[in-house]
């Protein structure tokens, strides 16, 4: 079982994998990282990614206090979608909470939310943790 927080750089994921890496504690379970591959058709594209996710997971973790934290990531390519993906990676971590995070939005901007995150909010079978 694990805690898996969907890998953001924005303010909002950086709270997230922070909330992510508490929640992990409290459950006494690992921390996964969930990323979708932009879908470049360069093969060096995804390790180039990985390397700026790994970078940036590094960064958040720092920035919070806790360079030492121990966790992993798990990324794909985008199958036929990056929501799609994601969904596929909560299953290979086995998750038991997936943590995202959201930005403040308008009135509309909450109507719409956000494609991507509505759809994980529906489509996963796990607790959904949303942090703004």
């Amino acid at each position: 079982m694990s805690v898996a927080v969907v890998h953001n750089t924005a303010a909002e994921g950086r709270r997230a994998l922070a909330s992510g890496l508490t929640q992990a504690r409290v459950l006494g379970t690992d921390l996964v990282v969930l990323h979708a591959f932009s879908g470049s058709p360069d093969p060096a594209s995804e390790a180039k990614e990985s390397a700026a996710v790994r970078d940036a997971v590094l960064a958040g973790l720092d920035e919070i206090g806790e360079p030492d934290a121990a966790w992993t990531l798990l990324a794909g390519q985008p199958d036929p979608d990056a929501v799609s993906t994601l969904l596929g990676l909560v299953e290979d971590a086995k998750a038991e909470l997936l943590v995202v995070g959201s930005r403040h939005r308008s009135a509309v901007g909450k109507f719409l939310m956000g494609q991507s995150v509505q759809r994980l909010l529906l489509e996963t079978s796990i607790p959904v943790l949303l942090v703004k």
